[in-house]
């Protein structure tokens, strides 16, 4: 409500220019102009996964800053405490701790001027080499940063990276606190294959509300299991809260009509776009020469080398280039992954393409194996870190992961789509589903291929058509991510498969908060 002003001389004035300020409390909040609450945080802290389907990551627009970065350089001093009003970065154990260490900074050696888990001995513990010395066990050590009052921003983000090489159930965490006991945020454990990204969307009414403190945590139970958890390159993003100007309605003046508020793209975890220009192809395998051969072929990534498929193609995107697994094997999985891990819930978008492809050889008759259903292409997903190693070429066909692919048995075309979970060479189907007429776009044309995990549930989206629901609790947390193909026998046309192949490709591979 606008008060009135006592002083006419004023209120002319005020008349005269025809605007008034007035703050949009209906927008911002009576929280954006009380002060946050101030409290000392206190271990032992809970964690709490976000669930970013009820707090969904919706982006920062233009006009988002930088206001807070951290690059752990020589100025990098944590203080051991978790008193005081002023920011600082602090460290501290939960009493659960039994290793004895705080987080610091790495001042040489391989991961210089990054942030690890046990560079400070607490009492008379040994000191341990970055980069060298493995984790100790017991480790229930935080790093925050602290306290923030963030009350006059709209949206915040906490942007990192980190590497993570520890057992698997040994986690790194990162969240924010908004009372000084829960903090809330995600999680990754095992191995991140190198360095990878971390974000987390803060929750508007805990940091307008209260003052925030940024929290890394690393719970690490094993002993002599890695080098455990570095994190670098820390940013805060955010966008002020507005303070906007309206004119004073007089007389019959009419209303100025609101324009449509342009949506704002929502900004993936990860993309991979193999555009020209990008590391994409390098990142994921791309061309990679010299795999190896199996089953009376060769198999490989990006386009066909001269003499490898008798279908050679010009490489096709959508919209430029794309990544392609290509096979003249039979029975050998070939597969690529970027070594990236999603968050424990996520939504996975993957372009597929199929370029070449045949139907089965039914020779076999009755001894065909049940899983002989003609080429197989599709997405790999929560996977465990030892699925993917380093180079494209390290694919462990008998690591733990779901798998969703297209199948065509006896047709050119696919006919079938299946969903699996797989552990050590064995799946076990959990939905299969017909390909409704018209669903797929054909051979060289593009379908979008969208799974959502939220919990226990996997979602399955084709051209925005929903192919499959379960419920399945196997393998929950965050995982590697990757796309594959697979001829399970010979072809129909070509048998013994003298130049039989398989081509697919794959692009705008993207995963999202859900």
């Amino acid at each position: 409500m606008i008060k009135q002003l006592r002083n006419s001389r004023w209120w002319l004035v005020a008349l005269a220019a025809g605007w008034i300020v007035i703050v949009l409390t209906s927008l911002i909040g009576p929280s954006a102009s009380a002060q946050p609450r101030a409290y000392t945080p206190k271990p032992p802290f809970e964690f709490v996964p976000v669930d970013q389907s009820l707090a969904p990551d919706i982006g920062l627009p233009p006009g988002s800053t930088p206001i807070f970065t951290e690059t752990f350089g020589a100025g990098f001093s944590p203080v051991p405490s978790l008193d005081g009003s002023v920011p600082l970065w602090r460290v501290v154990v939960d009493p659960a701790d039994t290793a004895g260490y705080y987080w610091g900074r790495v001042a040489s050696g391989a991961y210089i001027n990054t942030g690890w888990t046990a560079v400070t001995p607490i009492g008379g513990q040994p000191v341990l080499n970055p980069g060298v010395s493995a984790y100790p066990a017991g480790q229930r050590s935080w790093l925050l940063y602290g306290p923030l009052d963030l009350h006059t921003f709209a949206q915040v983000r906490l942007v990192f990276r980190y590497s993570l090489d520890a057992a698997a159930g040994d986690r790194l965490l990162w969240g924010a606190t908004y009372d000084g006991n829960q903090v809330f945020g995600t999680w990754v454990e095992g191995q991140s294959g190198g360095w990878v990204t971390g974000t987390l969307q803060l929750d508007p009414n805990g940091f307008r509300n209260n003052l925030t403190y940024l929290a890394f945590g690393f719970e690490g139970a094993e002993d002599l299991a890695g080098l455990g958890a570095f994190i670098d390159d820390v940013k805060l993003i955010a966008q002020p809260l507005s303070t906007n100007y309206f004119p004073l309605v007089m007389g019959n003046y009419p209303p100025t009509p609101t324009p449509t508020p342009t949506a704002t793209p929502i900004p993936a975890l990860f993309s991979s776009t193999f555009n020209p220009g990008n590391n994409d192809l390098a990142v994921w395998g791309g061309r990679f020469d010299g795999v190896g051969s199996g089953s009376g072929g060769t198999y490989g990534y990006g386009q066909c080398l001269p003499g490898d498929c008798r279908h050679v193609t010009n490489p096709h995107g959508n919209p430029a280039n794309s990544l392609r697994l290509y096979n003249t094997a039979y029975w050998v999985m070939v597969a690529s992954s970027p070594n990236y891990i999603t968050p424990a819930d996520y939504e996975l978008q993957v372009d597929v393409s199929p370029v070449v492809l045949y139907p089965r050889d039914k020779s076999c008759g009755e001894s065909c194996p049940p899983d002989n259903l003609g080429n197989w292409y599709g997405i790999i997903l929560n996977a465990s870190s030892n699925t993917f190693g380093a180079t494209p070429g390290q694919f462990n066909y008998n690591g733990q992961y779901y798998r969703f692919f297209f199948y065509n048995i006896d047709a050119v075309l696919p006919i079938g789509m299946a969903l699996d979970r797989c552990n050590g060479g064995s799946c076990t189907r959990l939905g299969t589903s017909s390909v409704p007429s018209g669903l797929l776009n054909g051979l060289n044309l593009w379908d979008r291929v969208r799974i959502r995990r939220v919990g226990t549930t996997i979602q399955v989206y084709v051209n925005d058509v929903l192919i499959l629901n379960r419920t399945d609790g196997t393998y929950l947390s965050g995982g590697k991510f990757g796309v594959f193909t697979f001829p399970s026998d010979g072809n129909a046309t070509q048998y013994p498969p003298t130049g039989y192949e398989q081509q697919v490709d794959f692009d705008n591979i993207r995963v999202y908060n859900p």
